[in-house]
């Protein structure tokens, strides 16, 4: 049996190894947007208030969460609809607590920083009737790994 050299052995393991790398850190990256992302947002009239996401995958790899954000009406809850995150970009919707209303939420990934802007439409007209800023950081024990 011939021995192949050294050198052909190198030229074909390494081109195979960093596809894997990246498709791992690309993987592992994707994994890190799960988990508890805490902050704050400011509305366009100035008002602020907290706020809190998780965002999670399903076992076949789609992306929900929930927010949660305190408001003139108190503490409120929302399942987030329509999730989307590539790219280190994330798109969400919820509709508001009365029903009346649709907000579109659009943040970058930064670390372990989320912010965006978001904005609050009539769900019979389309109208916006408010928006705002929002930033977020990861929460320390959602960085944690078992």
């Amino acid at each position: 049996m011939r021995n192949l050299p050294r050198r052909s052995v190198l030229l074909v393991c390494l081109p195979v190894s960093i596809v894997f790398c990246s498709i791992s850190g690309s993987a592992l990256q994707r994994d890190s947007y799960a988990g508890v992302w805490t902050g704050s947002y400011t509305a366009a009239n100035g008002n602020k208030g907290s706020l809190t996401y998780l965002l999670s995958k399903d076992q076949k790899g789609q992306w929900g969460g929930t927010v949660k954000f305190s408001n003139d009406g108190g503490e409120q809850s929302a399942d987030l609809k329509s999730v989307r995150i590539a790219s280190g970009k994330f798109s969400a919707k919820i509709e508001t607590p009365d029903g009346k209303s649709i907000v579109a939420i659009e943040g970058t990934f930064r670390g372990n920083r989320l912010d965006g802007t978001y904005v609050v439409s009539n769900k019979e007209s389309g109208q916006k009737v408010d928006g705002g800023s929002w930033t977020t950081e990861k929460s320390t024990a959602s960085k944690a790994r078992p």
